[in-house]
């Protein structure tokens, strides 16, 4: 057992293996649980797309449900899934596409062997239905006039304007219309492969009995090319601010600055910095932004990191006519921040909470099961002591000088959806370098 920042730390009891074809394999036995997660992670996303192809990443795990080899119909194949007591959850991300199967113990090898059949043998037809459905979940994020009203994807494609980290995960509804079977067939074919992928099962369950299931339903699948994504820079961007108007009560905002990935060095700085300035009530954005000046009933900050960049945000839904005012209150706080590193307290509070959070991951299959699995599926480390001591070495200087270095006002980028007037429009662009 490690002991970090005073924070007990036992390792993940991992079994790393890899099949013949290429596919990585994380077992991690947790007898003192009642269920166990199977779960599937594949380089396929939004960031892999080209304008003609974005969208079809999303396309395809829906498609995915509709039916198998063995369980031609989408209510047939549920009701395999139901009848093991799980339901299948799939998420396509920006970077990644994950499934996951949370059974109970003694049905994980056949979910296991059920969730291989999924993966490998989709017959990816019948799209009118799916299609008809993809498309009331894009039209959520426009407008009556079709423009994105969302503002995470309003920002990013700010951010990333000629980048795929700018498209939507859905993609637009006109590539929607035009995609068929051969589009998701290919898209298949190219990225649910072996060396694209890493499989992983953590609970109660018998390692023996498992592997053998895990080799007899993944031991055929093509080994492929581990994808790599189109590369992005920071910064570039002609314009830094962005509105979109949206009738309402509230006006969205984001403050966002470019920020190293997840395989910087400086990753673990910035996750302090998220908890530093939002881990609960008593952190600075809470305090500062709703507490102080009553500008919102919530507000956050937050890093989105991808390999090699990421997004630092700040955000909050407000009045109208607050705006402004709140754009400057973030401002505020990043000079704080630039002018005085945190405190000791400060740190020493958001590294515990987070250590104690990593060490609650064998609480839960899921929370395990994505912990290594994106871990692997990255090259990023899948031991907790060893994410623990890095967090652990950052101090209170590490957070200022990063900071001032990525956080200079000039290289703010602003977004706005909602109703601003020409007055308002006019002062929230002033403030920063539109």
């Amino acid at each position: 057992m490690a002991i970090v920042n005073g924070v007990n730390l036992s390792p993940l009891p991992s079994e790393s293996f890899t099949l013949g074809n290429g596919l990585r394999v994380r077992l991690i036995p947790l007898p003192h649980l009642q269920s166990a997660t199977a779960s599937y992670f594949v380089r396929i996303g939004s960031r892999y797309e080209t304008a003609q192809t974005n969208g079809l990443s999303h396309f395809l795990e829906h498609m995915l449900y509709r039916g198998t080899e063995g369980h031609p119909a989408p209510h047939e194949l549920n009701l395999a899934i139901e009848k093991l007591g799980g339901t299948l959850d799939a998420a396509t991300h920006v970077d990644f596409t994950s499934y996951d199967l949370t059974l109970p113990t003694e049905t994980i090898v056949e979910g296991a062997a059920l969730l291989a059949e999924v993966l490998r043998q989709p017959l990816l037809t019948d799209l009118s239905t799916e299609k008809q459905i993809i498309r009331e979940e894009i039209l959520e994020d426009l407008n009556e006039e079709g423009e994105q009203i969302d503002i995470d994807n309003v920002s990013r494609s700010l951010l990333y304007p000629d980048h795929p980290l700018g498209f939507s995960i859905p993609g637009p509804l006109a590539n929607l219309e035009r995609f068929q079977t051969n589009d998701l067939r290919e898209h298949h074919t190219g990225h649910y492969t072996a060396l694209n992928s890493v499989f992983c099962v953590a609970g109660a369950f018998d390692p023996a009995e498992l592997r053998d299931a895990i080799e007899g339903g993944f031991d055929t699948m093509a080994a492929g090319d581990s994808i790599e994504p189109f590369r992005a820079s920071n910064g570039g961007a002609p314009s830094r601010f962005a509105y979109v108007r949206d009738p309402g009560s509230q006006t969205d905002v984001r403050l966002s600055f470019h920020t190293p990935g997840v395989t910087s060095p400086l990753a673990p700085t910035f996750l302090l910095l998220a908890r530093v300035l939002d881990d609960g009530l008593s952190t600075r954005v809470h305090q500062t932004i709703c507490e102080e000046r009553g500008l919102a009933y919530e507000a956050f900050a937050d890093n989105d990191s991808f390999e090699e960049c990421g997004v630092f945000d700040f955000g909050a839904s407000v009045e109208h006519k607050k705006a402004p005012q709140l754009v400057e209150t973030v401002f505020e706080l990043i000079d704080g921040l630039r002018r005085e590193p945190p405190s000791e307290d400060e740190v020493e509070k958001a590294k515990r909470r987070y250590l104690w959070d990593l060490r609650t991951v064998r609480d839960d299959p899921e929370d395990t099961v994505h912990f290594l699995g994106r871990g692997a599926l990255f090259d990023l480390p899948e031991e907790l002591e060893v994410v623990a001591n890095r967090v652990a070495r950052v101090t209170p200087e590490d957070i200022r000088r990063a900071v001032q270095e990525y956080f200079d006002p000039n290289d703010a980028y602003l977004t706005c959806v909602g109703v601003l007037d020409d007055a308002l429009l006019r002062d929230v662009r002033g403030l920063v370098s539109a």
